[in-house]
């Protein structure tokens, strides 16, 4: 018993003055800690109530300091969306001038129908062949990627497998018509002096068909302009507003240009779209009328902090998050942004070529991946028009009892993104523009204001107010800092480690540990010698015990 106290005597002392060091540490960091309140809890000239109190105190901070901070990560989770006012008077001409596009009804110059016959089809043709070339140009007239008129059924009686070999784009592209044949020539006006209607407005390919399209840079006419112009004057700008400040032009439709029985209508479209952009909405025009059209730009810029949130919590894209569809080499060959910007435009081709098979150049950027739409693919076309004429949002569905067909695509706009908002105001004009032969239209296009607001859209609170916040807190409740903070760690770990070293700590455990691994190994060979005396004196026995005589037989009766 006496060898047994003697070895439990160091352990005892070990843990003695382990608690000794321990309770002596706490009150040297107290003394000495920046943190409110700690210094009281072991001030040996307050009282033992005065201590509880502090204590209590102390408590209730570190308490508040939990709740505060738990309210702050949350709200820091969230990851919630602002959008200020950046600047309320940004002035219009730091923006470039939208590009603006004229789309008719009819899309065909019926006056060049023979031109058309002689150049696309065979010497020689038939009077069947024929008449269904005709017809074929009949479907073109109002042919637009959202709605196309005529009926499957109507198709399904034409023999348009005769016309394969005719190009359909090609074919669209011969019979559009030209600046020449609707604008009138000696109208054209920018910023109130005049220019060469023909020279600036470019046919171009848009999802309405092939429009002649002012201010763009698309066509190889506008790289051309913007070549000889200089990239920092094409796209034009401008830097006033009202009427007659912008861009001023006249239309004239004749009455030769369109089929006699044709469906197509006498109005006129306009599409206000940014410079390389595709498509967009457009504005119809009725003819005999004066419209102007009023822009007010918008510009919306996006911080780089909230790359982090997923883009459809923060509903835009950056210019390196565009959708790639797969079927297209469009990718390759244009820019990142300029494929953000027609971002739905390559979805429509995506559903067109899964659906048809094929592609059409006057509504799409030139594809080498898949084929063209000849006349046969006109029937694919008309079957899901449903589908094409109808873009689709992703959780449209739940708000309708009935899902009607359509396109989904995941598009978002630019997060950094240049919005015209446009409206039209329509007069009606006086006798002397009426004419029998042909429909007139007079446009203004022009600025609402010289100065646009920009908004900017950032996290409304980021890890930066997050720290702000959190030392806001802990300076309240408690007088801390992060110096305070780093105090703190600093005592509990390399600080208390040297305070243990400095008190020779480290020898005594060392003896403790090594008693404590004697006292283990001397149990386990206990055991083993115990437990191989058991096993020798199991066998001693079993061999001593004697076999009855009849042990081994098997009918002892």
């Amino acid at each position: 018993m006496a060898k047994e106290e003697n070895a439990n005597k160091p352990d005892k002392d070990a843990q003695k003055s382990f608690k000794e060091l321990v309770r002596n540490y706490f009150r040297y960091y107290c003394e000495r800690s920046t943190i409110h309140c700690v210094r009281y809890l072991y001030d040996p000239r307050l009282h033992n109530v005065e201590r509880l109190i502090w204590c209590a105190l102390l408590v209730i901070s570190v308490t508040l300091c939990g709740s505060f901070y738990l309210l702050l990560s949350d709200r820091f989770r969230a990851q919630k969306l602002q959008t200020v006012i950046d600047d309320p008077q940004y002035p219009v001409f730091f923006v470039q001038f939208p590009a603006v596009g004229v789309c008719t009804d009819n899309r065909i110059n019926w006056s060049k129908l023979d031109e058309a016959k002689a150049q696309f089809l065979p010497a020689n043709s038939s009077q069947e062949l024929v008449e269904g070339f005709t017809t074929l140009v009949t479907y073109l007239e109002t042919l637009r990627f959202d709605n196309f008129k005529y009926s499957n059924s109507e198709l399904e009686d034409q023999n348009f497998e005769a016309l394969e070999f005719v190009n359909i784009s090609s074919l669209a592209f011969f019979l559009a018509l030209r600046c020449e044949d609707i604008i009138e020539p000696s109208s054209c006006m920018w910023r109130q002096s005049s220019f060469d209607c023909c020279e600036y407005f470019a046919l171009e390919k848009t999802e309405y068909g092939l429009c002649l399209v002012f201010n763009s840079e698309l066509s190889e006419q506008s790289v051309q302009l913007k070549k000889r112009a200089g990239k920092d004057f094409y796209p034009r700008h401008n830097a006033k507003a009202g009427q007659s400040s912008g861009l001023n032009f006249n239309l004239i439709l004749h009455k030769r240009f369109k089929r006699p029985a044709s469906q197509a209508t006498d109005n006129v479209y306009i599409m206000i779209k940014k410079p390389d952009q595709l498509t967009n909405a457009v504005f119809s025009l009725t003819p005999n009328t004066e419209t102007y059209v009023t822009i007010r730009p918008q510009m919306t810029r996006t911080d780089e902090s909230t790359r982090n949130i997923p883009a459809e919590h923060r509903n835009c894209h950056f210019t390196d998050e565009h959708e790639d569809f797969g079927t297209s080499d469009a990718p390759r060959r244009f820019s990142k942004s300029f494929l953000l910007s027609n971002c739905l435009n390559n979805c429509h081709e995506s559903y067109l070529i899964k659906l048809c098979n094929c592609t059409l150049p006057i509504f799409f950027l030139i594809n080498g991946k898949v084929e063209d739409c000849n006349a046969v693919s006109l029937r694919c076309i008309s079957r899901h028009n449903d589908i094409f004429s109808y873009d689709k949002h992703l959780k449209e569905d739940d708000f309708f009892s009935a899902s009607k067909p359509g396109m989904t695509c995941p598009c978002l706009v630019n997060c950094n993104v240049l919005e015209y908002y446009t409206s039209t105001t329509t007069l009606p004009l006086t006798g002397q523009n009426m004419s029998a032969s042909h429909q007139f239209f007079k446009v203004d296009v022009h600025y609402q204001v010289e100065n646009m607001i920009t908004y900017r859209t950032s996290l409304e609170f980021s890890s930066i107010d997050l720290i702000a916040n959190l030392g806001g807190i802990f300076g309240l409740c408690l007088g801390a800092s992060m110096v305070s903070g780093v105090e703190l760690i600093y005592y509990l770990t390399v600080g208390f480690a040297m305070h243990l070293y400095d008190n020779s700590y480290y020898g005594l455990l060392r003896e403790n540990l090594k008693q404590k691994w004697a006292k283990c190994l001397l149990y386990l060979r206990n055991g083993i010698s115990h437990a191989h005396q058991q096993t020798e004196a199991t066998e001693a026995m079993a061999k001593s015990q004697l076999r009855h005589p009849f042990n081994k037989r098997t009918n002892a009766w």
